[in-house]
């Protein structure tokens, strides 16, 4: 489910797999049931095991499920867990924090390389 909300072509299952770990580690008793009882949803919400579907029906399981506190408490964990994984920054393209360094704006934020440098002139 992870990898559905946050697609990246470029990862392996690994940081996924990390989340779901740091995710469940960090889930006192009701959380842990109300998580086993969304796995088991996802596998329920489609023929076979959810992990075992296409992409099409994955998503499909998902989107049935996204009213539900499950969906939220991966949600939220996947986007935390994931995107502040500094071992994957550098996959992402981000540098860190550049304060320290006197922030972004010397450094390439304006290198924006799919805009046209006559658009970006015209917006100054």
């Amino acid at each position: 489910m992870a990898r559905v909300l946050y697609p990246h072509d470029f990862l392996d299952d690994t940081p996924y797999r990390r989340v779901v770990d740091i995710v469940v580690a960090g889930a006192d008793a009701a959380q842990r049931a109300l998580l086993a009882d969304g796995a088991a949803a996802l596998d329920e919400a489609g023929d076979g095991r959810f992990v075992e579907r296409g992409e099409k029906e994955r998503l499909a399981a998902v989107e049935a499920l996204q009213d539900r506190p499950f969906f939220e408490v991966v949600r939220a964990g996947t986007a935390r867990h994931l995107y502040d994984d500094r071992s994957l920054w550098p996959r992402f393209g981000y540098e860190g924090a550049s304060f320290h360094l006197g922030g972004y704006i010397e450094r390439g934020y304006d290198d924006i390389d799919w805009i046209a440098d006559e658009e970006l002139e015209a917006d100054r």
